[in-house]
């Protein structure tokens, strides 16, 4: 492997990470929208068959999505 190649490598890991940061702020806008109809209907934040469900569908990624639904759930707890 040159070393070019590596710099190459980088660049499109930084686009993938560009493209996930977008796609995790989309995500963490609807849930704050969730958030807020679950605070108008008086519903826990926490839906346990919907978080295994989420994990089950995320498959080896279910690690990070636990990150993920944490977050979630935090931006859902917030005004």
């Amino acid at each position: 492997m040159k070393i070019g190649e590596l710099g190459d490598l980088r660049r499109k890991i930084d686009e993938i990470d560009e493209n996930i940061i977008v796609l995790l702020d989309k995500r963490l806008r609807l849930c704050r929208e969730i958030g807020k109809i679950k605070k108008t209907y008086r519903t826990p934040i926490t839906d346990h068959s919907r978080e295994l469900e989420v994990l089950k569908r995320a498959g080896s990624y279910s690690r990070i999505f636990r990150e993920i639904i944490r977050v979630c759930k935090e931006a859902q707890r917030m005004k």
